[in-house]
This record gives structure tokens, sequence and C-alpha cells, in this order.
């Protein structure tokens, strides 16, 4: 029996979000324009011009673990979000467990990302290039306040917070939809080709699976739906929706953007792609026909404007999960505080940022070079853990689900988890291969220490405070989850 959940706080705005505000906080997090501009490139390296292709499959494996999300959200709507879940299918230590990987893996993860932030920013707005200790300060102080922007929005309130997203969301599709038709529809340098979506030889046919992993970390952030279930009107409905639209929509910039960046350089001459520092401005000079000093400077913006909105989706995302922790006790209680004005979860909001900005931080002054890489390869790895786990909750959910006599469809609730926990396989095994070259060599440990960090927390939280992993349940879930009954029970 779980235990009676006691007095608590709650996210309950005054006006509660639709599909509209429910969809924006996912799309916004994955930020195709900071994905397409940095990834694409190094993805051709290794494959080639099928790009378009891994995104494609990319795509349906990260569908079936949106597909997953839903069917959890439509049952048990809770900012809680994957920790309820899993709790609901595996128990509370395992989501415990989960939610501290995927928690500090965020952390580490949009460390590396201030930092590269702060160092794109000092390198492109402030045209400083150099390297010193001079540097290194300003990278750090630029970071530490691009960091307090991109929290604020978070705090004063979840309406305000997705009124930004929304604008600066479609600031960047719609400049990346222009250059990719306006590729598209002048025929490419060489004409369009079905190449990119063919399966490479050679070399590339093995390499691209290296790609894959690329992929699926550049959908990372659709599920920045889930948490707001608690905030959104009818969340069966908008929820699901929200978590599904975000990987559709991302997946056909994705594919059109990739396809039409190549085809700006032509199939032949893929290398010459992947060599281009910025090859979204060289497409613009070619078809748009405007001068490299205005193509250069804008898509600079257009960057900061997705890694802006992707941030403020983030940080409103981890900020409710951490939140709804809190408040069942699986971390610090202080965490489940809303601010007296806004009704956010402001200490919760600040609390995920401070860490990422610390270690990022430290981070440029270790080893800036690898900064902005090593921290999020390393952090996703938790995210992508989380997403394993849920695809495996739902499937244990299935069987739990039928011998209490309550039937769903088992299409949606084994079949397609399973393709899903297939594609993530990928990434997992990039994270954990041996042999990696240079700050990655040792990539595997950390890997392997941030799940001991979830495990060892849990295990220490179960000997010291049992109490609360038997209450946890009752207090993870929000007011729309269903009603424990025998069907539902776990």
């Amino acid at each position: 029996m779980t235990a009676t959940a006691p007095e608590q706080e709650t996210l309950a705005p005054a006006k509660k979000l639709g599909v509209l505000g429910v969809l924006m906080p996912g799309v916004a997090q994955i930020a195709p324009a900071f994905n397409l501009f940095f990834t694409t490139a190094v993805m051709a390296s290794l494959a080639g011009p099928s790009v378009p292709l891994v995104f494609l499959i990319s795509a349906v494996g990260m569908l079936a673990t949106a597909l997953s999300l839903a069917q959890f959200s439509g049952v048990y709507p809770s900012a809680g979000s994957f920790v309820t879940y899993i709790s609901r299918a595996l128990g509370v230590r395992v989501a415990t467990a989960i939610g501290v990987i995927t928690i500090v893996g965020y952390m580490i993860t949009f460390g590396g990302i201030y930092i590269f932030a702060g160092q794109y920013i000092v390198a492109n707005v402030f045209g400083v290039t150099d390297a010193g200790f001079g540097v290194n300060l300003l990278t750090v102080a630029v970071t530490l306040v691009y960091g307090v922007i991109v929290t604020v929005p978070v705090i004063i309130g979840l309406q305000f917070g997705v009124r930004v997203t929304v604008v600066l969301y479609l600031i960047e599709v719609v400049v990346l939809l222009v250059i990719s038709f306006a590729v598209v529809l002048q025929g490419g340098a060489e004409g369009l080709s079905t190449v990119p979506f063919t399966w490479p030889s050679g070399t590339e046919a093995s390499n691209i699976f290296i790609t894959f992993g690329l992929a699926v970390v550049a959908f990372g952030g659709f599920e920045a739906s889930a948490p707001l279930a608690e905030e959104t009107d009818n969340p069966r409905r908008n929820v699901p929706i929200g978590l599904v639209g975000s990987v559709l929509i991302s997946g056909f910039i994705y594919v059109l953007g990739s396809y039409a960046v190549i085809s700006a350089f032509g199939v032949s001459k893929v290398g010459d792609f992947a060599a281009d520092p910025n090859p979204f401005a060289t497409a613009t000079v070619r078809f748009l026909h405007v001068s490299s000093a205005f193509a250069v400077p804008f898509l600079v913006a257009v960057f900061l404007v997705s890694l802006t909105s992707s941030y403020i989706s983030a940080n409103t995302q981890t900020a409710r999960v951490l939140f709804a922790g809190a408040r069942g006790r699986l971390w610090p209680a202080i965490l489940d505080r809303t601010h007296p004005r806004y009704k956010t979860p402001w200490v919760a909001a600040i609390a995920f940022v401070v860490p990422s900005l610390v270690l990022g931080s430290v981070m440029q002054f270790a080893d800036p070079a690898d900064a902005g890489s090593v921290l999020p390869t390393l952090g996703i790895f938790g995210v992508v853990v989380m997403y394993f786990v849920t695809n495996l909750a739902l499937v244990v959910q299935f069987f739990r689900l039928r011998r209490s006599g309550v039937a769903k469809n088992p299409l949606l609730w084994v079949v397609v988890p399973v393709v899903g926990m297939l594609v993530l396989l990928i990434p997992v095994w990039g994270n954990l291969r041996l042999g990696q070259e240079g700050a990655f060599a040792i990539m595997p440990v950390l890997s392997i220490l941030l799940i001991a960090v979830g495990v060892v927390y849990t295990v220490v939280l179960a000997v010291t405070r049992p109490q609360v992993l038997a209450a946890a349940p009752a207090l993870l879930e929000g007011a729309e989850a269903e009603p424990e009954t025998a069907a539902t029970r776990v």
C-alpha cells in the first residue's frame, strides 16, 4: 500500500498551458539550428552524404521513445515525468537511481554547453580568439551572465517563459526553412539526388553507426513537455501531443535541413561540406545571394537564438523534475519551494543552473579546448540511460497490467518501446566503447561512474531513510494522476 501524501507544494498557475504551450518547450529544447549548424558537418565527415538517412532512421527510433513516454503521461501526468513513470513500473528505487543519473547528466551536459556558449560569444561577438588566463576570465564572466539571462524567464513564470521560447524558436525555424527551401527549389549545386537517402559503402558504411549516436543526441530534450503535466490543461491529451509532435516536427526539420545543406555543396563534394566551419553561411551566400559579411553574423545571431530558446526550455523542464523529486523527498526538501509571487519552482531552477555554470567554468580553466565536447558527451549518456529505462518500464508495465486484467495495445506498449531501446543502444555503445582517442579515452570509465553515482545515492537513501522511499510514490504524482487501483498498482 502506498503511503498517504502529506500537505505538499503544487504547481498551479492561474492559466494552464494548451497544446501549443506544452509543445513548444520540447521543440525548442531540441534546438534544430544549433544541431544542424554544428553537428551535420561532423556526421558528414563520417557517413558521407547519408546524413539525412541517419536523421530519418533516428527520428523513427526517437518517435518510439516519445510514444512510450506518451503512453505513461496519458495515465500518470505528473511534474515528476520519467521519475514517476519508472517508479510505477520498476519501483521507486530504480526511479530514484535513474533520476539522479539523469539530473546529474543534464547538469554535466549543460555545463559543457554553457561554457561553449561563452566561448562562442567571446569569439564571434567580441572577436577575441586568443588563449590565456584573461580570455578564460572573460569567457567565464560571459557564461555566468548568460546563465542568468536564461534562468530569469523560468523564474518569472511558465507563461512568460513559453512566450519567449515561442518567439525565439519561430525565428530559428523560419531561417532554417528559408535557407533549406532556397537550396532545394534551386536544385542545389549538382541537382537534387537520392544519394543522401541511401546506405553508404566502404569506410563510411562502418562509420555511419557512430553518427547515429550524434543524431539521437540531437533529439535530446523532446521530453520537455512531460514535466509540465500539472500546469497543462487536459494533460492526458495535450502532453502526449507535445511529446510526439516534438519528434515529428524536429525530425522533418533535421531531414530537410541536412538534405538541403548537403545539396548546397553537392554529393560529390561532401568533403568540402565537412571541412566548412560554417556550411549554412556558405549555403546562404550561394542560394540567397547575400554577402558573407551579412550571412556570417546573421547566422551567429540565429545560433544564439536557438541556444537560448533551448536553455530556457531545458531549465523549465528540469526544474520541475527536481521539484517533483523533492516533493517526494528523494532529494533535499528545499527544492520543492515555489516562488511566493510567480508560483514557479524557482529554487529548483537555480539549483539546476548553478552546478552547471560552476562545472563549465572549472573546465574552462582546466581544458577549454575539450570542455564543450567532453562534458556534453558524458552528460548525455545519463539522459540516454533514462530514455532506455523508460522504454523498458513501459514493457514491464504492460505485463503487470495484463496480469491485473487490464488490456493495453501491445504494439504501443511492447513493440514500439523495444524499437526505441534498440536504437538507443547505439549511443550507449558510443560512450562505453574502448579505444577512444584523446580526452575521450576515459569516457567509458566516466560513464560507468555516472551510473554508480545514482546507484550509490539510492542505496544510501534506502539504508538511512527507508521511510522516504515508502512515501515517495504518493508524493511524486500530481493531482491529475489516476487513483491507485488494483489494476494500476505496482
